[in-house]
């Protein structure tokens, strides 16, 4: 089955197993199932906020994604900073090439993590000459003093962190990866309520 793959899974530089290209893929192009056998669960529920743990887990919709390991898929696709492909979490998840990935090449994803006061968290070894050192965006309990939340999916920065966060948010433009930039504002309203 596996040799009909348009994938292989195996050892990679930069961690652990990951994904490699058996073919040539074009931008558009569904490279593999993010995980193809899975179990979705309610996010609310508490598998949901345990597997999370994992980070393996990926929000479609109302649902987690719970990938069975047992099965090589997606989820194995290691981070990188100039990543060749991206994550689409509708539906069942899948990966898909956002620029041309040639046979033998590994394929890659931006994870997007954002972390609170972890700025160490998660350190990056995709070895890309854009490579940022950490794969986390680290938001700290300082920044909450600098920030304004609307009503809606954005946030207002003072001089403080607009350079930061604004560099970051010029960045993901270039990957193709804005909707990170929820996920911060996300991060926040759960850190200001909690410091309530």
């Amino acid at each position: 089955m596996f040799a009909l793959s348009p994938v292989a899974f195996r050892n990679s530089d930069i961690a652990g197993r990951g994904v490699f290209a058996r073919r040539r893929f074009v931008p558009g192009d569904v490279v593999v199932p993010y995980a193809p056998r899975q179990r979705k669960v309610p996010a609310t529920s508490p598998e949901a906020r345990t597997a999370a743990d994992t980070k393996l887990t990926l929000l479609s919709g109302d649902d987690v994604i719970i990938p069975d390991t047992s099965v090589p898929g997606g989820w194995l696709c290691n981070h990188s900073c100039e990543p060749n492909a991206t994550l689409y979490a509708s539906g069942e998840g899948r990966i898909v090439c956002r620029s041309a990935i040639a046979p033998g090449e590994e394929v890659t994803i931006f994870y997007g993590w954002v972390s609170e006061d972890e700025p160490r968290r998660d350190p990056c070894r995709c070895g890309s000459s854009r490579c940022r050192g950490f794969i986390n965006f680290d938001v700290k309990s300082t920044d909450l003093a600098h920030v304004a939340l609307d009503d809606g999916a954005s946030f207002v920065a003072d001089d403080v962190v607009r350079p930061r966060f604004g560099e970051y948010e010029a960045y993901l433009r270039t990957i193709g990866q804005e909707q990170v930039m929820q996920s911060i504002r996300y991060t926040l309203a759960r850190m200001k309520r909690r410091a309530r």
